[in-house]
């Protein structure tokens, strides 16, 4: 039987950081398994190309259940499947959060989880001048400006300043409030070495692909965790078309994701009791917590034609500009993301460089899904239910948000660019209403499936050093442990997460 020291369970932002640092240890023997394949796919490098990524090989192809408050539309949820996750096939925006979100976070994790723990953990894992190091040296995500804008995005902050919001140059540095343009997780431009995407897969795992103690095992799926007397002792492994177990002397972490990390913890017998037993599987330890928490941004695409077209820069991640707004008095961060894209709607790439999409979403949703198993096939999707706009307050945020986007879209200079009628036909309430549950959308951010907690919290899965409740021997690292959301991308804060899991186990494990 094949044994490693540590099993790490998905190579996504958090897993290739994890495996990074606790193979660094050269007495520790470290497994990463990713379900899906290499990220040799070069669409993956070209930061223009992630939209082409969506709904393909590469991309989980989740739906949610119809959703009551989206008049029962089902929504696609691309999830990546591929060495480097989702941090594979997203837009590479850079937001490492409000400081507030983390000091929220010690209500349910106490001091290990404030923003004084969090933050430093970001300059560890993120450079603007940089790029990735050598196998033996802590590797680094480079963040790069945008010097070169699409002319439609100089025209968004121009407008969204000329309606009333502040610039704002760097929305990882003091306030988030304002408009601006948004940096990106890529290289920078080089003599023969054109930018490309920097993910966890490219800066931290692939400069220790050379480390003898270090394994990586792509298009392998892991159909459950073995646990055994209260101990997680293996992982089950489809691999070729054979299954086999794997065993881990010190611990597995799992780093699949929102949606896999549970779905994996209740095939293996962890999670609900009633529910499991509901569809055969037999429950190893009863965590009533696991598939709760489920909440994601929602926004919503304003998309308009153009008088004029521009050709996109192959260095454009497409989704240019944004920025964040206050609404609500009291509010610890900004209530509102704006995100702009030159392409019509912000989950393709349709008319790219020849229309545009101003597209508001929620920053911190009250809603709160969850995820169940439908069948104890580990093939079978779990069903997916986010909830969306269960709490009316989501609602009234996204009204507001679309309000604002029309008028910044009606703004000189970018109100000068449009042609055809506007996306929304009036501004009475009711109608932008029925247009936020008409074309509402994921923003790729879910998160919270696997929420930390403290030992009294009876939904908490992980504890606060991500150790999974009730069994020993397993933690999860990854966005489903995160318990309320962060204000903007979550890319950032995953990756921080994986560090301080593979720190939690070398200092357990000496």
């Amino acid at each position: 039987m094949v044994k490693y020291d540590y099993i790490v369970v998905g190579a996504g932002a958090a897993g290739c950081v994890a495996a990074a640092r606790l193979s660094a240890d050269p007495g520790r023997s470290v497994l990463l398994i990713e379900a899906g394949p290499a990220d040799d796919d070069p669409r993956i490098a070209r930061p223009v190309a992630w939209p082409q990524l969506l709904g393909g090989d590469l991309d989980w192809g989740y739906r949610t259940a119809p959703q009551a408050e989206l008049h029962g539309r089902r929504l696609a949820w691309p999830r990546g499947r591929v060495v480097g996750g989702s941090g594979a096939i997203n837009a590479m925006v850079h937001i490492l959060g409000a400081a507030s979100d983390f000091d929220a976070w010690a209500r349910w994790g106490g001091d290990l989880w404030t923003a004084d723990r969090m933050l430093p953990l970001f300059d560890e894992i993120f450079d603007e001048t940089e790029a990735a190091g050598g196998p033996d040296e802590p590797a680094r995500i480079p963040v790069a400006a945008n010097p070169r804008p699409h002319p439609f995005a100089d025209a968004f902050v121009t407008a969204a300043q000329k309606y009333g919001l502040p610039a704002n140059l760097d929305f990882n540095r003091g306030t988030q409030e304002g408009v601006g343009l948004y940096r990106t997780t890529r290289t920078g431009d080089r003599p023969g070495a054109p930018a490309r995407r920097a993910n966890t897969a490219y800066t931290h795992l692939r400069p220790a692909l050379g480390r003898a103690n270090l394994t990586v095992l792509p298009d392998a799926t892991v159909l459950n965790v073995v646990v055994e007397r209260g101990r997680a002792t293996g992982v089950l492994v489809r691999h070729g078309g054979e299954s086999r177990t794997i065993t881990a002397d010190a611990e597995i972490l799992l780093c699949a994701g929102t949606v896999s990390t549970p779905h994996l913890l209740m095939l293996s017998g962890v999670g609900p009791a009633a529910e499991l037993a509901g569809v055969g599987v037999p429950v190893a330890v009863h965590l009533p917590g696991v598939g709760r928490n489920l909440h994601d941004h929602l926004q919503v695409s304003l998309a308009y034609d153009t008088t004029t077209g521009h050709p996109v820069d192959d260095r454009s991640n497409l989704g240019e500009a944004g920025g964040f707004i206050t609404l609500l008095p009291g509010s610890p961060a900004p209530d509102v993301q704006l995100s702009f894209a030159p392409m019509k709607n912000l989950n393709n790439a349709s008319h790219l460089g020849r229309g545009f999409t101003i597209g508001p979403a929620i920053t911190r949703p009250r809603s709160r899904g969850r995820l169940t198993l439908n069948t104890a096939d580990p093939a079978a999707h779990p069903r997916i239910d986010p909830a969306y706009l269960s709490d009316p307050n989501d609602l009234e945020i996204l009204v507001e948000g679309v309000r604002i986007a029309l008028d910044i879209a009606g703004t000189d200079p970018l109100g000068d660019l449009t042609c055809g009628p506007p996306p929304v036909a009036g501004t009475s309430r009711w109608r932008l209403e029925e247009y936020v549950r008409d074309n509402a959308e994921t923003q790729f951010h879910p998160v919270g499936t696997c929420r930390l907690g403290r030992e009294t919290d009876e939904e908490a899965v992980v504890d606060p050093r991500l150790r999974v409740r009730g069994v020993t021997g397993l933690r999860i690292a990854d966005a489903s442990v995160i318990p309320s959301m962060i204000t903007g991308n979550v890319h950032a804060a995953v990756a921080a997460i994986g560090l301080r899991a593979a720190e939690f186990m070398r200092e357990d494990h000496g």
